[in-house]
């Protein structure tokens, strides 16, 4: 059984979350794969980082997609975790996609379900991920079915996945995926343990699993033993 180690936010244990340097630092401890959460700027570009409001991360108060770039790029997204990455800045995608192609397996977006995005928006996107030629590696995901609608009529070919954190929503996003023959189910991992049948059902439709987020080595055992092989982590990696 292959096993695909998926870094949460980066290797967000070592080096704070949705940075190049958690980027670098999970390609460099050997994780499969990158999972980092995706937004908008108020002028539409595209950055990394996970809450709506900045200042949990960059102690700034504010709203991310009502700030533009400009002013995000002055803002300090690594101090909080510590001072060695006090350089560190919110990322725009592009910046990002330099390091994250050299994964060696899957870049898995959470793209957040806050952020409300044109279809222009959404071509701009797709555009920059064919633009970067790493299309293949790319699988979309999110809360928002709204946004993976606009993903899907684009094109037709990245893979999609939807995220769920309950036994309700996993059971009406499983049917939505196979309605749209997306590829993916990202569950809370909780729901996999306590509802194990769900496992070979998702797999006998023609849809794979990703279990988040699992920091506990005797969860991921129980996982594995129940064949789950894709799994995100912040610190069980390498």
């Amino acid at each position: 059984m292959n096993l695909e180690i998926i870094a949460h936010r980066g290797f967000s244990a070592i080096a704070p979350e949705n940075t190049l340097a958690a980027f670098s630092r999970a390609i460099a401890r050997g994780a499969n794969s990158i999972e980092f959460d995706i937004q908008l700027s108020a002028d539409s570009v595209p950055v990394i980082f996970h809450d709506a409001t900045l200042e949990r991360i960059t102690g700034v108060s504010g709203k991310v997609r009502e700030t533009s770039l400009s002013q995000l790029q002055t803002l300090n997204a690594g101090k909080w975790f510590g001072d060695e990455f006090s350089a560190e800045k919110i990322p725009t995608l592009t910046e990002a996609l330099a390091i994250l192609k050299n994964v060696d397996k899957f870049l898995y977006f959470d793209v957040k379900p806050h952020c409300e995005w044109s279809d222009a928006e959404v071509a701009d996107f797709v555009k920059t991920l064919r633009g970067a030629g790493i299309q293949e590696k790319c699988v979309i995901t999110s809360f928002s079915e709204k946004f993976l609608a606009q993903v899907r009529r684009l094109d037709g070919d990245l893979a999609i996945g939807h995220i769920v954190a309950n036994l309700e929503a996993y059971k009406t996003q499983l049917s939505q995926a196979i309605t749209h023959r997306d590829n993916l189910i990202s569950s809370l991992y909780r729901v996999l343990l306590e509802n194990p049948a769900l496992i070979q059902e998702t797999r006998n439709q023609g849809v794979d699993i990703v279990a988040w987020t699992v920091d506990d080595p005797a969860d991921m055992q129980k996982l594995i033993d129940l064949g789950i092989t894709r799994i995100v982590t912040n610190c069980l990696i390498g």
